[in-house]
């Protein structure tokens, strides 16, 4: 029998794994937060979680730029060989 098998071989972004899991955190986080606003949590926890939300949100946006700046240098690097 003949299989059809499409591989990949392309390398993960260097900051792939680390953007995942800062994303599955602030969606967690969001979720806590949503789930204390509904139970009527004290205003100074739902305002720290707002503020977890949006440092996490900024540290996914520098790793994405940071990602971009990794792929243009290697694109750099194999357009000199």
């Amino acid at each position: 029998m003949k299989y059809n098998v499409d591989i990949d071989l392309k390398p993960r972004p260097v900051l792939q794994e680390l953007i995942e899991d800062l994303t599955n955190k602030m969606l967690a986080q969001k979720k806590v937060l949503a789930d204390c606003e509904y139970m009527g949590a004290p205003n100074s926890l739902i305002d720290g979680l707002k503020s977890d939300i949006k440092l996490l949100d900024q540290i996914i946006e520098r790793c994405y730029a940071q990602q971009e700046l990794i792929d243009m240098r290697a694109e750099q690097i194999i357009g000199l060989n």
